[in-house]
């Protein structure tokens, strides 16, 4: 097995399966057996043999920067995939504080690509680098943003198409806001 170390950034990238790869974590630089590489809604994420997801920006040699979709590319089913997926993660009482997790992963990936879709500013921050008790603010932060593009949008009388997506955005945020509220993380569900 081959380390990611080895290969100069750029340099057969992305990894190939199988492949150890280093990535940052909250607690430094950790290594493991790379399973698949797939697109999110915005970024790539690394699935590891063990079941942990890593945005790519985390993992050691990825060219800088690092390459995002444009909100144009992602398809009316790949969103709507993304939000079914995260509903019934909440449903089920996933935790999605918990990093390197398919339900932080999902999560991130879709709040991105919804302020991308209505924000019209450029590129904020890497979302990998957040914290994990940001959640309740950060989706209150991209429902900011719909609901004001959403009123951009009412004063105009075209654009019907864009203000019913805004809308049923808003409308898939706040049930996800109040699933996560009212169902709550296993994790804490269990402390109890």
């Amino acid at each position: 097995m081959k380390s990611m170390t080895e290969a100069r950034a750029g340099e057969n990238w992305p990894p190939e399966e199988g492949q150890l790869i280093s990535f940052k974590s909250g607690d430094g630089w950790k290594t493991g057996v790379l399973r698949e590489v797939r697109w999110g809604l915005v970024w790539r994420d690394f699935v590891l043999d063990d079941g942990r997801v890593v945005p790519e920006i985390k993992i050691s040699g990825c060219p800088q920067p690092p390459v995002w979709r444009t909100v144009i590319e992602v398809t009316q089913a790949e969103r709507e995939a993304a939000e079914d997926r995260l509903a019934s993660m909440a449903q089920a009482g996933l935790d999605p504080r918990e990093r390197e997790q398919s339900f932080w992963a999902e999560l991130n990936q879709y709040l991105a690509y919804t302020f991308l879709r209505f924000k019209r500013t450029a590129h904020r921050p890497s979302d990998a680098e957040r914290r994990p008790d940001e959640f309740s603010e950060r989706i209150k932060e991209v429902k900011r943003a719909v609901t004001g593009r959403l009123s951009e949008l009412l004063e105009m009388k075209a654009a019907a198409q864009e203000r019913e997506s805004a809308a049923y955005s808003l409308g898939r945020l706040k049930d996800l806001e109040t699933t996560l509220e009212t169902v709550g993380p296993r994790s804490q569900r269990s402390k109890k």
